[in-house]
């Protein structure tokens, strides 16, 4: 890879020279039709096969026109787009690139000035260029209760200055008012917000949009209390994030964004909230009273891209982004700060929503080393709901594999344990619409609830049944040559032993192999005859 984009403009560039990304010339509806024609991908094409989406011709029901392109999809309509957004050429490069910016933190920098603040809507120049003016697009017509921005947020807290950028997400209300979509236990409500309100002062909030990829990845990966996730996106570039001063409130952002939405989250008004959408897949539709957001400052680059993150029922790109950021979180953590070099690969499926199911494949070393995975990985976030871990030799993003590990390597009364003390964060099944709201964060007595479950093989097993790598391989030579078409091989596609198979088992397969199809009887009457 080359070293890593400029900016966001730069990255699109990059996709569409690699045939990943599609451009809409043709007039689309943003209230009707963008997202609809985004979630026909999810629902239909491969991961594979998915693209970003620019939108060049935006407009709206009222048969308004925008300016600005809408861009969708840029930061994990596949993995593929995500690895290279990381600065990756593939996939499996992303958890020790993630290793190596952790390790090697790269402070941000300010500079005078950036693109980001090209154009400035303050004060009276708000009820000109407000949230309204944003081409932001409903994400489910015919259920959405209102329209919102996806994106980092950066927050300080005003007592420490720890600084924190998390992915939430901002309910718009009005042309200078929006509600703020963060939940309890994320750090901006859980640390930041709470020192304002003791101050009786707002919370100075930005909403970046249209920033790098990094930026993106860093605000989705929960990163524990304290580590500057700027240091961490420097880390991933190569490079310090240069930074600008906001011009309204006391914050930096990143110089390069498109977008910067300037505000204070006031400590004292709430809005009751609409119907919106999230990774569970369900409409959240509690309607509960979240902090009312005031925006003092749109800035932009001339000509911007607004950036719209597709969420909701997984596959989404809210999703794509969230799993794969929890997969380096927790590759990392388990591996290096767990002392497991045992473990292999870990895989949160894009139907648990990132969150509520995660896989450990791990070489089992000793028979410890799984229920090490299970209890280290249960501590390392309290939403976590299923975590299973399986032997090296099964695939943890295939759920066939998964399922067939469950069902023949594990004994529920013995390798399964219920947890208690979890956060159910969205998901439904955790309350009732009658939940009291100060009670959906943590339902009592114990909250909720999650299940570790050891799916590794506990002893010798017999071969698995599929036949020799040498007679596989010979098969797929003669498929290639008949022209036949190509072949996506799931594994595993030829058999192993396991254990539970010896030189004398092995030599009376390869008798039969030869052509000698009675050679187990003729051992058999060898035995009757000793006998």
């Amino acid at each position: 890879m080359p070293s890593y984009y400029a900016d966001l403009r730069a990255f699109i560039q990059e996709l569409e020279r690699r045939g990943k990304l599609y451009r809409w010339r043709r007039p689309v509806n943003k209230d009707s039709e963008l997202m609809p024609l985004m979630r026909l991908q999810y629902r239909a094409l491969s991961d594979e096969s998915r693209q970003a989406f620019l939108y060049e011709n935006v407009t709206d029901t009222k048969g308004g026109r925008y300016e600005m392109k809408v861009v969708t999809g840029v930061y994990g309509a596949s993995r593929k787009i995500l690895a290279l957004g990381m600065g990756c050429e593939e996939p499996e490069e992303i958890y020790e690139k993630w290793r190596h910016a952790l390790a090697h933190l790269t402070e941000p920098v300010m500079v005078d000035r950036g693109v980001a603040q090209e154009v400035v809507h303050a004060g009276a120049e708000l009820k000109k260029f407000g949230l309204i003016s944003l081409p932001a697009p409903v994400e489910e017509p015919g259920f959405s209760g209102g329209i919102r921005v996806t994106a980092p947020f950066i927050t300080r807290d005003p007592e420490s200055g720890t600084r924190n950028v998390g992915m939430y997400s901002g309910h718009f209300r009005a042309h200078d008012r929006m509600l703020a979509g963060i939940a309890r236990t994320h750090h901006a409500m859980l640390y930041h917000y709470p020192s304002a309100r003791r101050r009786s002062e707002p919370l100075p909030v930005a909403v970046v949009l249209g920033s790098l990829p990094d930026i993106t990845y860093v605000a989705a990966a929960n990163l524990p209390y304290g580590i500057d996730e700027l240091a961490v996106a420097g880390g991933l570039r190569g490079r310090p994030v240069e930074m600008v001063r906001c011009k309204t409130i006391p914050l930096e952002v990143p110089a390069e964004a498109e977008i910067v939405i300037e505000g204070e989250m006031s400590t004292k008004a709430m809005e009751r909230g609409e119907p919106f959408s999230d990774y569970p897949g369900y409409l959240m539709a509690e309607r509960d009273y979240r902090p009312v957001i005031r925006v003092k400052a749109i800035t932009h680059r001339r000509n911007a891209l607004f950036t719209a993150i597709l969420v909701g029922l997984p596959p989404s790109e809210s999703n794509a982004i969230s799993r794969t950021c929890r997969e380096m979180m927790l590759y990392n953590f388990l591996k290096y700060s767990c002392n497991l070099p045992e473990v292999l690969e870990v895989c949160c499926p894009e139907m648990g929503g990132g969150w509520n199911w995660w896989v450990i494949r791990l070489h089992k070393s000793h028979p410890s080393k799984p229920w090490q995975a299970l209890q280290a990985a249960s501590g390392m976030d309290p939403a976590n709901k299923v975590i299973i871990v399986v032997d090296e030799d099964i695939d943890p993003k295939d759920p066939d594999m998964v399922m067939w590990a469950m069902s023949f390597a594990m004994q529920p009364h013995r390798d399964v344990r219920v947890i208690t003390s979890r956060v159910p964060l969205l998901d439904p099944s955790a309350f009732s619409l009658m939940t009291k709201p100060e009670e959906r964060s943590f339902p009592p007595p114990v909250g909720c609830s999650g299940i570790l479950i050891d799916a590794t093989r506990k002893g010798p097993y017999p071969p698995v049944g599929l036949p020799k790598r040498p007679f596989m391989e010979q098969a797929l030579k003669v498929w290639q040559e008949e022209g036949l078409p190509p072949l996506k091989l799931k594994s595993p596609w030829y058999g192993y032993p396991l254990g539970l198979w010896t030189a004398e088992d092995d030599s009376l397969a390869a008798s039969v192999t030869k052509g000698d199809y009675f050679a187990a009887a003729k051992e058999t009457k060898k035995i009757r005859r000793k006998g």
